[in-house]
Parts: structure tokens; sequence; C-alpha cells
């Protein structure tokens, strides 16, 4: 069967879930530099992007929304040499993970990265960003999740896909 042109059209982007600190609408471009909580790394889709839209919105709309404290700093990376703030509370983040990962395989999606930080590997955090400051102990509302696509040909673009406000 020929792919459709929605189908054709996911093999330009690579996709991930975060949740996003500053508050930007479905459509909205950013930088990489944007402040972010990973739930989901980049990962492509080999179908069509519509069913997994409705799934995401079916499934991060239930969620109830939830107070998150920036916890001590760290270095993250192979090299260690990533500064970061872990985020908690960690059970509410890993059951994003796990929400998330739980329909992966089943709508033909695969890592877009080599070494993807999930299941048991994954920890909540930020990374620090020069002008951004998060100060241990500060809280912030997690009321939203948003998916967001970026050309598969890096141009340092990202945009905001689709967005789930909790409950």
């Amino acid at each position: 069967m020929a792919p459709t042109s929605s189908e054709s059209k996911t093999k330009l982007y690579r996709y991930y879930i975060s949740y996003l600190l500053d508050d930007l609408p479905v459509g909205a471009k950013f930088k990489p530099s944007a402040l972010h909580v990973t739930i989901l790394p980049w990962f492509a889709l080999e179908t069509d992007e519509k069913p997994f839209l409705d799934w995401f919105y079916k499934h991060f709309d239930q969620i109830e929304a939830f107070d998150a404290t920036v916890g001590e700093p760290m270095m993250f990376g192979p090299k260690k040499d990533v500064p970061v703030n872990l985020i908690g509370p960690k059970e509410e983040f890993l059951q994003l993970h796990q929400l998330a990962l739980s329909w992966f395989g089943e709508l033909g999606a695969r890592w877009a990265e080599r070494d993807p930080y999930v299941g048991d590997d994954y920890k909540p955090h930020v990374a620090q960003r020069r002008g951004f400051v998060l100060t241990e102990g500060e809280t912030m509302p997690i009321n939203s999740l948003s998916l967001f696509k970026a050309s598969r040909r890096e141009d340092h673009i990202r945009e905001v896909a689709a967005k789930a406000k909790f409950k």
C-alpha cells in the first residue's frame, strides 16, 4: 500500500513529549534552548501522525495537574558535562513517562536517538541554560504536556504540534 501524504509528511519530522516551562500554544515555534522537562525523548513515527495525536489528547487530557519542585543540581550526559536540576515528585513524572511508553510500539514509533534514556534510565530533570536560573526548592505547576516536532534535517526550530491540558 502506498503511503498517504500525511504518512510521508511524518517521515520529515522527529517528535518528543515534554512539559515546557513557557506556556506556548499549538503551532508556536521555539529554539532548543527553551526550558523543559522531557517525558519521552526524540522519536520518529513511521505511520500517519493522526492516530498518535488522537491517542495523545485522549490520554494526557485526563491527567490531574500537580506541582513539581526543582531539586538538586547534577551533571548529566555521557561525559557528565551537562548541568541539570532534578525535578520531583519523581513518581508523577514516571507515571507520565510510562503512559507515553505504553503506546510506543503500537503506533509505529521508533527512537530517533542512540541512547534515549527511557524506562529505568529516565530521570525527570531540567537542563540549566545560560540566562535562566532555577532555584532548588522552587515550585512550578505541571498543568499541561506538549508534543513537539522538529525537522529531521536539523534547523534548530521546534514546533508545538499538540498540547494536552491537565484537569
